[in-house]
């Protein structure tokens, strides 16, 4: 099933049981179950899916046959067995054929990088990683992945924190196998520094989004000068810090579009946009649609 051929710029989306997944241009935006930030599903169909990138971590497992990826300029086919794992907002693709079957993870990395010692070697787990030597290490890791896989299918009480206490598990595998030796550079202190004070901001703008927030106060609020807490926002997170307070506010106000029936006016206050007036212009710029087309689409109340 080919995704060719679709407009440059339209949001659209695939439903799924447990969530769906929206693609606005090459940028997807994943929704997870109430109360959890991982999505694992299983598919044996033919399927193609085109150039994009998202916040989430990637992981496939192939069960039966051979999977394409494309991330970035690398090609990895991904036999029976073998595991691919794709860092966050890094373009990729992926192809799998008739007779092929797999597993996909999707996680949002934030827990993980809470821990120091895997933030202290981000530099080297920000790479694609093609698991495919059959050492100890990685067949732990694909039993991690079943075991994940496991938890999510049964949703007994803690299953998220479950699932991630097997990711974590994954990446101090991941560590300690394939990237042993390995020890930071000269700088990295300075960035690591750097690294606490930008998700410490991260988390101030989550908490506080609904406010009026410029990045002057921001900037303050990290200890830099507006340029540098520019730079360094954007080095450390991809975004510039309006694009990622806008698409925080976003992915808010998608959630209420989804799971609730408040109105317009509603949503827009308690998403950080002020008025419907601006909350409209916004959502139609980044997602191709008015709220209520949105609603209309992929809500559930």
């Amino acid at each position: 099933m080919s995704q060719a051929g679709i407009r440059e710029g339209s949001a659209r989306a695939a439903r799924y049981e447990d969530g769906f997944r929206v693609l606005q241009g090459k940028r997807e935006y994943v929704t997870y179950l109430d109360d959890s930030s991982i999505r694992i599903w299983y598919s044996d169909v033919p399927w193609r899916y085109e150039p994009h990138d998202h916040s989430a971590v990637e992981v496939l497992l192939t069960t039966e046959g051979m999977v394409t990826y494309t991330v970035e300029d690398t090609v990895y086919q991904v036999r029976k067995g073998e595991v691919l794992i794709v860092p966050p907002d890094t373009i990729h693709s992926l192809s799998m054929e008739a007779g092929s079957s797999r597993y996909l993870f999707l996680f949002e990395p934030d827990v993980v990088m809470t821990m120091r010692d895997i933030k202290s070697m981000a530099t080297y787990f920000n790479k694609p990683f093609h698991l495919r030597d059959g050492s100890e290490a990685h067949v732990r890791i694909r039993d991690l992945l079943i075991r994940a896989k496991d938890a999510y299918e049964k949703r007994d009480l803690m299953w998220n924190t479950v699932c991630y206490s097997c990711i974590l598990r994954i990446y101090a595998t991941l560590g300690q196998h394939y990237l042993s030796g390995i020890r930071p550079r000269p700088g990295d202190n300075q960035r690591n520094m750097d690294s606490e004070v930008i998700t410490a901001v991260m988390t101030y703008i989550n908490n506080h989004y609904r406010e009026e927030l410029s990045l002057e106060d921001v900037a303050r609020f990290a200890g830099f000068s507006r340029y540098y807490f520019s730079r360094t926002f954007k080095r450390q997170t991809g975004y510039s810090f309006k694009d990622y307070l806008c698409q925080k506010r976003l992915q808010v106000a998608m959630d209420l579009l989804i799971r609730t029936n408040r109105s317009m006016r509603d949503v827009a206050i308690e998403s950080g946009f002020g008025s419907v007036a601006t909350f409209n212009r916004v959502f139609r710029e980044k997602k191709g649609c008015t709220p209520t087309q949105y609603r209309a689409i992929y809500g559930t109340y």
